[in-house]
């Protein structure tokens, strides 16, 4: 399945997410997060089911956690309010598997995605901040159902994504549910 089998039809999605932290993620961020945003665009291959293209996202995460004193090693001890918030840009390369006929009303997919993030951990005791910020390798997977209508449609997913530690941020990741918009072209 080579790239240039593509042809000029293309899917278009916008996508909202709710996500989940989990692992050492969960750590830094325990509280859920109301704001992810997805936007995608793929072309499909000569086999209809097989799709390639390409994801633009946006996660933030924030735990407010209260007054506390927090040691952090050679930076010091500090007392103050914390809040623990991080923002995550994605660009993946993606690549989606339609489980029944495309042109079909109801439609289970599967789709995996890698590429780049950049990302900023921060953590506010106080008035002082201790930040971390840096390009990290990303990947996701993804289980959804889309239905159809006219071209146009609606999707929902069970996403997870990952991007191990890398420099001064901790590894992270953390499960989704996406809900979104999307449009084939027939």
């Amino acid at each position: 399945m080579a790239f240039n089998e593509a042809k000029a039809q293309g899917v278009g999605e916008f996508a909202y997410q709710v996500s989940f932290p989990t692992g050492d993620f969960k750590n830094f961020a325990s509280k859920v997060s109301w704001l992810g945003f997805s936007g995608q665009y793929r072309w499909l291959l000569n086999n209809k089911r097989v799709s390639v293209g390409g994801s633009l996202n946006w996660f933030y995460f924030v735990d407010k956690q209260g007054t506390q004193t927090v040691d952090m090693g050679e930076k010091g001890t500090y007392h103050g309010f914390v809040t623990d918030f991080t923002n995550i840009y994605s660009l993946l390369g993606v690549v989606q598997y339609d489980l029944k006929d495309p042109k079909e009303k109801v439609v289970p997919f599967i789709r995996a995605g890698a590429g780049i993030a950049y990302q900023d951990q921060r953590k506010d005791v106080g008035i002082f901040e201790v930040k971390g910020d840096g390009a990290q390798f990303a990947w996701n997977a993804e289980i959804g159902i889309r239905t159809m209508r006219q071209g146009s449609g609606l999707l929902l997913a069970l996403t997870y994504h990952g991007l191990p530690k890398s420099g001064n941020l901790i590894a992270t990741s953390y499960v989704g549910i996406k809900l979104g918009f999307t449009r084939y072209p027939y």
